[in-house]
């Protein structure tokens, strides 16, 4: 017997039919795997056998009927239907209980060997109907018929040697047959064994043809046979799915086949039509996934290795496994969802346990927990958190957020709840924080009843404290304090860094404690820590803005708290490193976008929104603050929101959007962020921005509480915020010259020889409470500390400053060049990086008001150190003697100086000097400790020279 295609099955039916019209009587077994074609091929078969003049009586087993006596014979004399004159009396016979009906089974057929009228009488009805047409008797799913129906087939085939009669019994194709008895007396007598075969690549090429539209059909089958393993109800239903989807999208088949709906329920039905046993093994498949084997299946379905094998042999045939797995993912699919819910959960917990037994990753038994929706031992609460730390590390924070809520449900334990519940807050932080609020009260009792580590405890008192609720987290952080063992190095440096950066100080960890106790001796993290927090009392000191760059360099986004990092960030700001700050910026951005950490791209890109406009880069500061808000919601910013938003409204200020500036002003804040730094940027916003509508008295409001708080709390450091400069512009507005002058000389007092930036600052006020002829002197100074401070928005103002002061004293020339420059430094604040052409075209204006060719210009070399430091102090216009005693050098050295960089530069006059050139960004490398490459220096210095 050989395994043959559907047209060869049905020409050698039509055979056999030809055979049995000469008086020669027939029998054909056809066998086939779970879905062969084999009910398709006897369908056709009758139809052809109907239309060439026999008469077709057909039925079919079923394991409904299978305990119905005469069940299939009755279904033969009924399908014939008004066009065959049958015997009244069959329907008698057929309905006369048999007392021997009991004993039959579908397995037994012992009854046969008794005599037995009845099954006689019919043989004779049916031959008789022999004598006067060919006649067909097809049984379909032959395996499912009714003991008495068997038997009388069996007579059939003994008595119907010279009768027109051909018998086609259609069987499912197992290891062993269904039918063993039945099997064994029907292969005594002549017969005809059909073996339907799987659709070869060729024959579903052959398919494809037939299909309207497909242009390479030997391409597409070999994806249709991957996808069906040539089954032939799996092959059709697929080209129907395609059908539709075509209908919908000429181009849907044009990566590959299209399995749909149709397909799906092909599986079900094939799968619903054979036993239990098959059903049971392909749903453990689906269940088990890409881990399935027969021993698993064994194991979970609590069979016999051997007949699982058997039935993974059998559903490999027919196309729905491949090895032991599931073919195709939308059948495994369609399998899970057609098992009832508490089935298929009951399996995933199962297999949750074999592979943790078995020693699979977390990851994988996590899955099919999460599938059962339950963890109901501790063991699988352990997994599921280690699963969570996977999918982490793997970019996946959904799936550890799913395994951490179904942890924190199923665990009984306080210790471990609290402990998941931490883990889950963690990763819940990452993406938006006001939902991880939720937990901070259990975790809170928990740090008080000593149920969590010590880093977990730290990170509560640090998200209280985000969300402003300062007094729960100064009691949370009291307990950890006062605890008899202290803190260890590194929790107590994280936790006081924590205090900086909301409060400027520790001040509230140490109120009637002895601080952040450490029990053991400090570390190079906790001492650099300690470093960097410095700024907030002594400035950018070179001891913070180094261990800052340390931290930076060691940090890992999600591991290191953000207020480490943030503080760090700070520290290089203020320690007039900002362009470095922004690199760091924009590289754990990089990081934490990769980590899908959406609270560090936030948080970050408002510090670098804060460095943007202390660099006077305002279309970036309003860009960066923008996005900010964008990524997190107002509620998951807590008390941060103050940030982002204090740089919106005082860059759209600066820009003179004021409309922009008053709306963001308009948005509620939360009032525990004035009782931190936070607040104090917002209240600096305020204050320019009233200072700029003319509302000084308001202005001044602002400014005089930023004073009173920063006293109250030990802070009042220029660097962090210079409320007395600002207080003395009120002044000036208000006509209070005298009270200015006395505020800004406070402030320089109290600034740090390093503060090149608030002296600089400071110094422009200053010059605008003096009289006119001492104004040159301070605002010359104050240019010079706000060019070496990177700050161009201050430069700006400084240079204008400057103009204005040398047109007030007649020197007109001078006041013209300044005014030249103010411009070019205001546009590079308001409009950087202009398009090449407008950058050319700016480029060409000034060589031309500078007298000197464009190719010059192109072909200038670069100055060397000394060369621009004299430069520099020579467009600011100093005399050389000046210069000879600021540098140390003769008038002579001076003078050859200033040579050299007329022809490099290709001008010829002193006044050129400022016109043409920002020295500062473009003369020479980058000065010490400045990690800006040189490609940023000069795009800064083609972006001032273009505007």
């Amino acid at each position: 017997m050989a395994r043959m295609g559907y047209d060869a099955a049905l020409s050698q039916l039509r055979g056999l039919l030809a055979e049995s019209r000469s008086g020669s009587g027939r029998l054909a077994l056809v066998e086939g795997g779970l879905a062969s074609g084999k009910t398709h091929l006897l369908h056709e078969f009758s139809r052809q056998a109907v239309k060439s003049g026999a008469l077709v009586l057909t039925a079919t087993g079923s394991r409904a009927e299978r305990k119905l006596p005469m069940g299939v014979v009755d279904q033969l004399f009924r399908s014939a239907g008004p066009a065959a004159s049958l015997p009244e009396h069959a329907t008698r016979l057929i309905g006369i209980p048999d007392e021997s009906a009991a004993s039959w089974g579908a397995n037994q057929l012992t009854p046969y060997r008794t005599p037995d009228t009845r099954v006689r009488e019919l043989c004779g009805l049916l031959l008789d109907l022999c004598a006067d047409q060919p006649v067909v008797l097809a049984v379909d799913d032959v395996q499912f018929a009714d003991g008495p129906s068997l038997r009388l087939l069996l007579s059939l085939q003994r008595r119907m040697v010279s009768a027109r009669l051909l018998i086609v019994l259609n069987e499912w194709h197992r290891g062993k047959p269904t039918l063993p008895e039945f099997r064994a007396e029907l292969t005594r007598h002549p017969y005809s064994h059909l073996r339907l075969a799987s659709l070869s690549v060729e024959d579903i090429t052959t398919l494809l043809a037939k299909e309207a539209g497909v242009p390479d059909p030997a391409r597409l089958a070999q994806g249709y046979h991957r996808v069906t393993g040539g089954n032939p109800m799996l092959m059709h239903a697929a080209l129907d799915d395609r059908a539709g989807a075509l209908a919908a999208d000429e181009d849907a088949d044009r990566d590959g086949p299209v399995v749909g709906f149709a397909f799906a329920q092909a599986v079900l039905a094939g799968l619903y039509r054979w036993d239990a046993e098959l059903l049971s093994v392909a749903r453990a498949a689906a269940v088990l996934g890409g881990r399935s084997t027969p021993a698993l299946i064994t194991q979970l379905l609590g069979s016999r290795l051997e007949d699982t094998e058997e039935l993974v042999r059998i559903l490999a045939d027919s196309g729905m496994l491949l090895g032991a797995r599931i073919r195709h993912p939308r059948a495994e699919t369609a399998i899970l969802d057609g098992m009832p819910y508490g089935e298929r959960s009951g399996l995933h917990t199962q297999v949750a346990r074999l592979l943790y037994e078995r020693g699979t990753a977390a990851i994988d038994v996590a899955r099919h927990l999460l599938a059962a929706d339950e963890a109901p031992e501790p063991w699988a609460v352990a997994a599921l958190r280690d699963a969570s730390e996977h999918a982490l590390a793997a970019g996946d924070p959904d799936t550890a957020v799913r395994c951490l809520e179904l942890a924190v449900g199923a665990s009984s334990d306080p210790r471990e709840r609290h402990a998941s519940m931490y883990d889950l807050t963690r990763v819940l932080w990452r993406k938006n924080s006001a939902v991880a609020t939720t937990y901070l009260p259990s975790l809170r009792g928990a740090v008080e009843a000593g149920q969590l580590s010590v880093a977990a405890a730290v990170a509560v008192v640090r998200y209280s404290l985000w969300h402003g609720e300062v007094e729960a987290a100064t009691r949370a952080a009291a307990v950890l304090t006062e605890a008899p063992d202290g803190l260890d190095p590194r929790s107590a440096a994280e936790l006081s860094a924590t205090f900086h950066w909301y409060f400027g100080s520790d001040r509230r960890l140490k109120a009637g404690t002895d601080g952040a106790r450490s029990s053991a001796r400090r570390g190079t993290w906790a001492h650099a820590v300690d470093r960097m927090t410095t700024f907030w009392v002594r400035g950018g000191s070179d001891t913070a803005t180094t261990s800052a760059q340390h931290i930076l360099q060691s940090c890992h986004v999600g591991d290191t708290p953000l207020e480490v990092v943030a503080g760090a960030l700070l520290a290089l700001r203020c320690g007039s490193k900002p362009k470095l700050a922004r690199s760091w910026c924009e590289r754990l951005t990089q990081e934490a976008a990769r980590f899908g950490d959406v609270t560090w791209q936030a948080v970050l890109s408002g510090i670098s929104a804060s460095i943007a406009l202390r660099l006077g880069d305002l279309a970036t500061a309003v860009q960066q603050a923008e996005r900010a808000l964008q990524l997190l919601p107002a509620k998951a910013w807590g008390i941060l929101i103050g940030l982002p938003r204090a740089t919106l409204v005082a860059a759209r200020t600066c820009l003179g959007d004021y409309d922009a500036a008053a709306q963001v002003l308009r948005q509620p804040v939360p009032d525990a962020m004035f009782e931190t730094f936070l607040g104090l940027y917002y209240l600096e916003a305020r204050g320019r921005f009233f200072l700029a509508t003319d509302q000084a008295l308001a202005a001044g409001g602002d400014f005089q509480l930023c004073g009173r708080l920063m006293r109250e709390w030990e802070v009042d450091l220029p660097a962090l915020n210079p409320w007395r400069g600002n207080l003395a512009q009120v002044n000036l507005e208000l006509g209070h010259t005298g009270e200015a002058r006395e505020l800004v000389r406070q402030q320089l007092e109290r600034a740090r020889s390093a503060d090149i930036r608030i002296r600089g600052i400071s110094l422009r006020v200053l010059a605008a409470a003096s009289e006119p002829a001492q104004r040159p002197a301070l605002l010359r100074q104050s240019v010079e500390f706000l060019t070496a401070a990177q700050d161009r928005l201050e430069l700006a103002r400084a240079l204008n400053d400057f103009s204005l002061a040398h047109q007030k004293l007649g020197e007109c020339d001078q006041a013209r060049l300044l005014a030249r420059r103010a411009t070019q430094v205001t546009r590079a604040c308001l409009a950087p990086g202009l398009p090449a052409d407008e950058e050319g075209g700016a480029d060409q204006r000034t060589a031309a008001q500078a007298g000197w060719r464009q190719e010059d210009h192109q072909t200038r070399q670069v100055l060397s150190e000394a060369e621009r430091r004299v430069a520099e102090l020579a467009a600011l216009g100093h005399t050389n003697r000046e210069i000879s005693q600021m540098l140390y050098i003769t008038v002579s050295t001076v003078e050859q100086h200033l040579t050299r960089v007329y022809r490099k530069l290709g001008i010829t006059r002193r006044t050129d000097l400022l016109a043409v050139y920002e020295l500062r960004e473009h003369g020479g490398g980058p000065q010490q400790n400045d990690l800006t490459d040189a490609d940023t220096l000069l795009s800064a210095g083609r972006e001032d020279i273009a505007s």
